[in-house]
């Protein structure tokens, strides 16, 4: 039997390691508020929230999906002071791709909170929807990405007729 080179297997492990870019630990995206209630015509804004960002952000890409385009649309979408270079793009009337960037280092390692953008919401008629984040990519400022656990919204819009029934939140 050969002698396996124990220094060479660990060197060569490490450089492999290193290469790969490191996932943050735990972090969630989420909506504040998680149910809103609005009449036909109002245009109500959410805060999209990611928490567990101690490693910083460099910049992210998120596609935004609202599930019943009858009910709701996507209006108007804001960045933070810290989202110096920021991107909408609507692909479908469910989907919008936003991407925001922080070249400027405002939110730095230490920082376990952090507001992504402000989604406002057109309410159409009477019903229920879904908003939900998908994430496509979120740097760190240490070179590494977030895989973050994503929860959802819930868009309630009153109208004449009984108030719809909100379904369980994942």
């Amino acid at each position: 039997m050969k002698k396996i080179n124990i220094i060479g297997v660990l060197s060569a492990l490490i450089l492999v390691t290193g290469l790969i870019a490191p996932v943050s630990a735990y972090s969630l995206l989420f909506f504040n508020p998680s149910v809103v209630e609005s009449n036909p015509g109002e245009q109500p804004a959410i805060d999209l929230i990611m928490e567990g960002c101690d490693a910083g952000i460099s910049g992210y890409a998120l596609y935004l999906v609202l599930d019943n385009p009858a009910v709701a649309s996507f209006g108007e979408i804001t960045f933070p002071s810290w989202v110096t270079l920021n991107k909408v793009e609507h692909i479908n009337s469910t989907t919008v791709l936003i991407q925001g960037a922080d070249p400027g280092k405002l939110v730095e390692p230490g920082v376990s909170i952090s507001n992504l953008a402000k989604v406002s919401i057109h309410a159409l008629t009477a019903g229920y929807a879904t908003l939900r984040v998908e994430p496509v990519i979120i740097d760190d400022d240490r070179k590494g990405r977030y895989d973050p656990i994503s929860k959802t919204a819930s868009i309630v819009i009153s109208g004449a007729g009984p108030s719809p029934i909100i379904p369980a939140t994942r």
